[in-house]
C-alpha cells in the first residue's frame, strides 16, 4: 500500500501580511504539524500549487524556511498564483525537469506518480499545457504503461459544474484527455486550485480536487453563472472593450459566492495495484463566512 499526502493552495504572503484576511503562514504551519502527528507513515508529500499568493520571492523564502519542519520528503509544482521564475530563484532547479518546468515522475511501490506543471504566465486564473509539456506527459505515461499511474496537477481538467470555477480550469482539456484516455493505467487525477473538495468522472477516470489550506468556497451560490473568464476580461480591458457597468456586474455576481474560513484540508492518498482512495483530512474546522471585502477578486476592484 502506498500512502502519500497532497497539500495545496497555501497562498503565502510576505511576513506581517494576511491573505484574504487569513494568516496563511500559520495555516501552513498547522498543516505541517498535523501531517507530522497524524501521518508520519506517509511516504512523501506533494504541494499541488499556489504555494504563494503573488509569486514573490519573499514568500517563497518563507516557504523554504518552514518546509524542513515537515518530517517526510516533499515534491512541488506551481499554480496560477505562483511565478516560475521567482520560484526558481529560490529553489534553483531542484524541482525542475529537463525543460525547466516544475514537474516530476515518482516511481514507488510498483506505482507511478506524475506531478504536472500547468502554470502559464500569459493567463490569469486558467492553466495550460504547452506542446512540450504534453509531449513530456505522453512520454512519461508510455515509459511503463503497466504501472498504475496517478496524475497530480494544480488546475482541474474535468468540469466540477461551477460556472465561475470552471472558467479557470485547464484551458486545453481536450489535448490532455487525448493523451490520458488511451492509457488504461491512469488511476486517478488529483488537483487543487478550486478551494473546495469534489470528485467527478470523465473518460472513466476519477478526478478529485483538494480543498486546500486557504479559504473554502461554500456550495451556496457556487453555481452562479459568469459571462467571461478572467483572461477574457483582461484582454477586453486592455482593448478598452470593457466598461465600469460590466465590471460592476461581474463583481456583484462574485459577491454572491460565499467564502468560508475553512475547513482547511489536505488529501491523504491510499493506493495499491487495484484501487485508490482519497481521504480529506480537515485540520482546521472553521466555517465562519469571510467578509466579502477580504475576498473580492482584485481584478474587479
Amino acid at each position: 500500500m502506498l500512502k502519500f499526502i497532497i497539500i495545496s493552495d497555501t497562498h503565502l504572503v510576505p511576513d506581517n501580511e494576511n491573505c484574504n484576511g487569513l494568516d496563511s503562514f500559520e495555516r501552513l504551519n498547522l498543516a505541517i504539524e498535523s501531517i507530522n502527528n497524524d501521518h508520519p507513515d506517509a511516504e512523501f508529500c506533494i504541494h499541488a500549487g499556489d504555494i504563494t499568493d503573488r509569486g514573490d520571492i519573499e514568500s517563497y523564502e518563507r516557504f523554504k524556511k518552514i518546509i524542513p519542519k515537515l518530517k517526510i520528503p516533499i515534491y512541488l509544482t506551481i499554480g496560477n498564483h505562483d511565478n516560475r521564475n521567482n520560484f526558481k530563484k529560490v529553489f534553483n532547479e531542484k524541482y525542475s525537469d529537463e525543460n525547466g518546468f516544475i514537474q516530476k515522475t515518482i516511481d514507488i511501490k510498483d506505482q507511478r506518480i506524475i506531478i504536472l506543471d500547468t502554470f502559464d504566465k500569459n493567463l490569469l486564473g486558467e492553466g495550460k499545457l504547452c506542446e512540450i509539456r504534453l509531449k513530456w506527459l505522453k512520454n512519461h505515461i508510455q515509459q511503463n504503461n503497466e504501472l498504475p499511474t496517478t496524475i497530480i496537477m494544480h488546475h482541474h481538467v474535468a468540469k466540477i459544474k461551477s460556472p465561475y470555477i470552471d472558467l479557470i480550469a485547464l484551458e486545453n482539456p481536450d489535448e490532455f484527455f487525448n493523451i490520458v484516455k488511451t492509457h488504461s493505467n491512469i488511476r486517478h487525477i488529483i488537483s487543487g486550485h478550486v478551494h473546495i473538495s469534489s470528485t467527478t468522472f470523465q473518460n472513466n477516470i476519477p478526478h478529485t480536487t483538494i480543498g486546500g489550506s486557504h479559504f473554502t468556497h461554500s456550495v451556496k451560490n457556487f453555481f452562479t453563472e459568469f459571462n467571461y473568464s478572467l483572461s477574457e476580461l483582461k484582454k477586453m480591458k486592455e482593448n478598452n472593450q470593457i466598461n465600469n457597468n460590466m465590471i460592476k456586474e461581474m463583481s456583484d455576481t462574485y459577491d454572491n459566492i460565499v467564502i468560508l474560513e475553512g475547513p482547511s484540508q489536505y488529501g491523504v492518498v491510499l493506493s495499491d495495484n487495484f484501487s485508490t482512495t482519497i481521504h480529506f483530512h480537515n485540520y482546521i474546522e472553521k466555517y465562519k463566512r469571510l467578509p466579502q471585502s477580504e475576498t473580492k477578486l482584485e481584478y474587479y476592484s
